[in-house]
Order: C-alpha cells, then sequence, then structure tokens
C-alpha cells in the first residue's frame, strides 16, 4: 500500500493520465479506448484555454508513481445574452476504487476549485448521482439530461429496437435486412420542406454561413455555449477520430438552421448539436422534417438528441417531445444530471435557461 501525493498536471503527463484514467474505464467497459492524439487535443486545443487538471498519485514499490484519480477542468466560453462567459466542465474526473478508503476525494475536489474557481464564471457538472456527490462543493441542482430518438413514421418503436440488433449483432444477412429497412422507411417520411447545404468539416469551417450566425443566434439563446467558427471547430469538426457531418439552411427573411450529426454508427445517427435562428417551434419542425428525410435516405434508422428537461424553450421542447419518444429501455438507465456552480466572482448572476445538446458533455 503505496504512499499517495497530489499535485498539478505538468507538460509531458499526458500519457500516465490517459492510462490511469483508461484502466478505470475499462474496469467497467473493457472495450473502452482513447487515442493520446485525441486526449492532447481536448487538453491543449480548446478556445477557452488549456484544461486544468490535478492528479493523485500512488508510488509503487520502486518508488515510481502511477496515476490513480484525477479532477479536470475543461474551459469553455459561453454567452449570456451580450455578455462572454468562461465556465468550465468537470472532465475525466475518477478515483481507482481501492484507493477510495484510503483517500477523501471531496476534500481534494474542494482544493481544486479553490485553486481554480477564480478564472471562471461558472462551473458545470454532467452525470448519474452529481447533484448528490457535489451538493457539500457548492453545486445547485440543475436540471436532468433527457434523450429523444426517432426511428420511423411508422413501426417507429420496432425501427429503433431493431437498430439496437444491428448494434450487437452486424451480421451480413442482418446488414441487408437493414439496408432494406432504412430505404422502406425513406419512403414513408414525409416530404421535406428544404434541403439542407451539407459541408465537410473542412467546408463549414471556412463557411460564410457560420462567420456571423452566433452574433445573430446568442441574444435569444440563454446560458449557452458559444458557437462561433473557432468553438464549433474545436468541439466538432477538427476532433481526431470522429465523423460528424454539418447542415444548414438559410430562409428567405434571415432565419437560419443548423445541424451537426454524428455518423460513426451508419444505422444509429446523434443529432450532437442543432440551433434554429428565432427559436420558433415551426422553424425546429421543419428542421426536423428535414433531417429524418435526410437520414433516412442515407440508411440511417434512427436519429437521437440529448438535451436537459429545461434546455430548449418550451415551445421546442414541446417539438422534441412531439417528434421524437424516448429510447427502449429508458427506464433501467441511471438519471444523469446537470449542476452547476456560480463562482464567487459572478454571485448572483440571473442563469434564466441553459441551452443544452451534446454541445457542453466535452
Amino acid at each position: 500500500m503505496g504512499v499517495l501525493r497530489t499535485r498539478r498536471f505538468q507538460a509531458g503527463d499526458e500519457g500516465a493520465l490517459n492510462d490511469g484514467f483508461l484502466e478505470f474505464l475499462r474496469r467497467r467497459s473493457p472495450g473502452a479506448t482513447r487515442s493520446l492524439e485525441h486526449m492532447r487535443f481536448v487538453w491543449l486545443g480548446g478556445p477557452g484555454g488549456a484544461v486544468e487538471s490535478w492528479l493523485v498519485e500512488e508510488q509503487g514499490p520502486d518508488g515510481s508513481w502511477r496515476v490513480v484519480g484525477h479532477h479536470g477542468l475543461c474551459p469553455l466560453r459561453f454567452t449570456l445574452g451580450s455578455a462572454n462567459l468562461l465556465c468550465a466542465k468537470t472532465i475525466n474526473t475518477f478515483l481507482l476504487p481501492e484507493i477510495r478508503s484510503r483517500f477523501l476525494y471531496v476534500r481534494f475536489e474542494q482544493q481544486c476549485l479553490e485553486d481554480a474557481c477564480s478564472r471562471y464564471d461558472v462551473i458545470y457538472t454532467c452525470g448519474p448521482g452529481t447533484s448528490r456527490l457535489r451538493k457539500p462543493l457548492g453545486y445547485a441542482a440543475g436540471d436532468v439530461w433527457v434523450h429523444f430518438e426517432h426511428g420511423s413514421r411508422y413501426l417507429d418503436f420496432t425501427t429503433r429496437a431493431f437498430s439496437r440488433l444491428m448494434q450487437t449483432c452486424p451480421s451480413r444477412p442482418s446488414t441487408a435486412i437493414a439496408r432494406g429497412w432504412a430505404r422502406a422507411c425513406a419512403r414513408t417520411v414525409r416530404k421535406p420542406p428544404f434541403e439542407f447545404v451539407e459541408y465537410t468539416p473542412e467546408q463549414a469551417a471556412g463557411s460564410v454561413f457560420f462567420e456571423e450566425f452566433w452574433e445573430q443566434a446568442r441574444g435569444e439563446a440563454g446560458m449557452s455555449p458559444r458557437r462561433d467558427i473557432a468553438d464549433l471547430a474545436w468541439r466538432f469538426w477538427t476532433r481526431p477520430g470522429v465523423r460528424f457531418v454539418t447542415l444548414v439552411h438559410s430562409w428567405a427573411g434571415g432565419a437560419r438552421a443548423y445541424a451537426i450529426v454524428n455518423t460513426a454508427n451508419p444505422y444509429q445517427y446523434q443529432l450532437a448539436d442543432f440551433f434554429v435562428t428565432p427559436m420558433r417551434a415551426d422553424l425546429l419542425d421543419a428542421l426536423l422534417d428535414s433531417l429524418f428525410a435526410w437520414c433516412a435516405r442515407r440508411g440511417a434508422l434512427t436519429m437521437s438528441v440529448w438535451t436537459t428537461a429545461t434546455g430548449q424553450p418550451p415551445p421546442l421542447m414541446d417539438v422534441l417531445t412531439r417528434r421524437m419518444g424516448a429510447p427502449p429501455l429508458k427506464r433501467f438507465r441511471r438519471r444523469s444530471e446537470f449542476s452547476y456552480r456560480v463562482s464567487p466572482r459572478t454571485a448572483g448572476l440571473p442563469i434564466p435557461r441553459w441551452n443544452t445538446t451534446e454541445f457542453l458533455l466535452v
């Protein structure tokens, strides 16, 4: 049983931290993986600044040290109306199970907060049980995450269940059935009100569409991650090891919308981020009609999106609830919470509503 110590992350610690985090993940998910390239990109490439990290280390019999725990804060640029804010999300927080009886993690995290909170306006966290665990640290219970999913206009639940069978049994016969099913779904979707302009990551990063998009949209977005080109590029377009397609549309009169879709699973697409401005229900309805048709034509069986219970204005939440259902076996999943802590430097900051998509889940 070796000596434990804590210290700040330093240049050159990336490999040891990545190995320690993967050891923690693989005890629950043996196939979990993350490249060192991806870890370094997240840690060092964000427009809000580098991730702040604190390590828990244990000394081995030979005098070497290994990472057995960690707390991190990932800076993200936010806006609240005309105000620019710097927030942070807890990231890769863990402590190996065999260390928990020897180390008071809450006290360690409190020390990390005291070191860092003056640099951020708000710190937030996501995951099961976070409200209870971090309440002693000053986190307020903000909201709960909700998962919406759409399969097809007819036999919707059956389509969504079949997409999960495809994920676990990707054999040649089932693949052929899935492609036929996708073609049938494409024939049953409503006629899309418009066709998207489709961008590759490189095209999106250089597009005129996003140059002033956030200046137009931020006034009605509430507490929202900033969606300038630099922020979108770091979160989606230049991130290694992931595949995103960006879809945009502009209406006559100035209304605009975009959707960023994760297409890594060819049968289960994820709507990683979206925004319509103005934030009107009819515009989101039209966006979803065109999005469902686009997915079906590409052979995807389902489209899902994560947000929080109040993560969009009520008229838009009504559209998501009406057009998309809960995923199969939802009742057996642990509830994922969204909590936040307002820094003393912005105490009293009025936060009417957080705008939440997978953008926040760095």
